[in-house]
């Protein structure tokens, strides 16, 4: 007995850990099927948990406004991150974790941006996860946050092929004219304004990136399909259209 209190009182303590690694730009789903998939969840248990689990002492899960036709409330909100829990956690310990790192990373100039925008820390998610899930070229995140704030502030559609990939459930290299008219609240083709809720979780760089987005005239912005990632940005949809038409060129 005595060795072991001195072996717990000088921290000599095993305990077999397990790690993970949540990329940017994952669904729940799509971290549910991975957690499962590495044997630490019970898919169906930790999707019920992200509906349904109390994680309101974490101070930002408590300000999670109520969303008609949100399909999952935590989503957008499972930090990206590589994580050590210990073996056997549970699913709702898991997502503590990983809900207590995202609160982590809320820095106080994104506080004091979000008071001097006066935007919710909910609604800047949101379009940070479209940015997450459009940008490739890390240098181009701020670019096109830049061109969503300009459709936002004209009125006009979102139009991100990313909320009508999150509806779909499955990646797509190409969308057909019917995707776009597919009928739902995520789909910002033909629905006004923000989606119900995050369609991913975005890393710093796009949060950061729809936080202090670039100033430009930009208003369109089209794949150049040639490999890189990249995009090109235009003001017009003149411009848009060629742009659209030398991609297609590359494809």
């Amino acid at each position: 007995m005595d060795e072991l209190i001195e072996q717990l009182k000088d921290g000599r303590v095993y305990l077999e850990s397990e790690r993970f690694t949540i990329a940017e730009g994952l669904s729940v789903e799509q971290i549910g099927a991975h957690l499962a998939e590495k044997g630490l969840v019970n898919q169906e248990q930790f999707l019920k948990l992200i509906n349904e689990g109390d994680f309101s002492d974490i101070p930002f899960v408590a300000d999670i406004p109520e969303v008609k036709d949100r399909k999952y409330r935590l989503e957008g909100f499972l930090f990206p991150e590589t994580y050590e829990v210990f073996k056997g956690a549970t699913e709702e310990e898991i997502i503590r974790t990983m809900l207590k790192q995202f609160d982590k990373e809320i820095q106080p100039e994104w506080k004091e941006e979000l008071e001097k925008q006066n935007r919710s820390l909910y609604d800047v998610i949101t379009l940070a996860s479209i940015v997450e899930r459009e940008a490739v070229v890390n240098e181009e995140r701020s670019i096109i946050a830049g061109v969503f704030h300009n459709r936002i502030r004209e009125g006009w559609l979102l139009q991100s092929c990313a909320t009508v990939q999150f509806v779909l459930g499955k990646q797509r290299d190409r969308l057909l004219f019917e995707d776009l008219e597919v009928k739902s609240p995520y789909n910002t083709y033909i629905n006004p304004g923000l989606p119900p809720s995050p369609i991913a979780s975005p890393g710093r760089a796009s949060v950061e990136a729809t936080l202090f987005p670039d100033k430009h005239d930009f208003f369109f912005f089209v794949t150049k399909k040639d490999g890189t990632g990249a995009h090109h940005f235009a003001r017009t949809f003149k411009e848009h259209q060629k742009n659209d038409a030398q991609s297609r060129g590359n494809f």
